[in-house]
């Protein structure tokens, strides 16, 4: 299916050296590391039925747009994630005249951060996965995706 499969250290020298310079600066403190990310990217890739949106603010600052593409999209190398945001809701459409089914797949994946160990918090259709202290929750809010 997919040669190499990117993990959460995927990046350069440069790239991490930068990145540890603008933590130093903005005097962040770490709340994940590689394993964790690695084991949440693992988890979600191996989902058959559905994967969720997710989003992501890097921290120079960058927030990014939905997603929903868990090989090559994301942001590596992920020490550079201040915050990652995945929704937790699936609308599967019925008709054009009927309302979609929503579907709430918060059990599953809140016990899934909860055994990696993340800090996060969830707000409506939506979890924050914090990767950096103090926790920003600018932007926090219910997904369009």
């Amino acid at each position: 299916m997919h040669n190499k499969a990117l993990l959460a250290d995927t990046g350069t020298s440069e790239e991490k050296e930068n990145i540890r310079a603008t933590v130093a600066r903005r005097g962040l403190c770490g709340a994940a590391n590689n394993t964790k990310w690695n084991e949440l990217i693992t988890f979600m890739r191996q989902q058959v039925e559905w994967r969720p949106s997710y989003r992501f603010k890097w921290i120079n600052g960058h927030i990014s747009s939905w997603d929903t593409e868990w090989w090559y999209h994301l942001p590596f190398p992920f020490m550079g994630v201040e915050w990652f945001d995945i929704g937790l809701r699936q609308e599967r459409p019925r008709g054009r005249l009927i309302k979609n089914e929503v579907i709430d797949h918060s059990p599953w994946i809140l016990k899934k951060l909860r055994e990696i160990g993340f800090e996060h918090e969830a707000s409506g259709d939506v979890v924050r996965i914090f990767g950096y202290l103090p926790k920003s929750l600018e932007d926090f809010r219910p997904s369009n995706a």
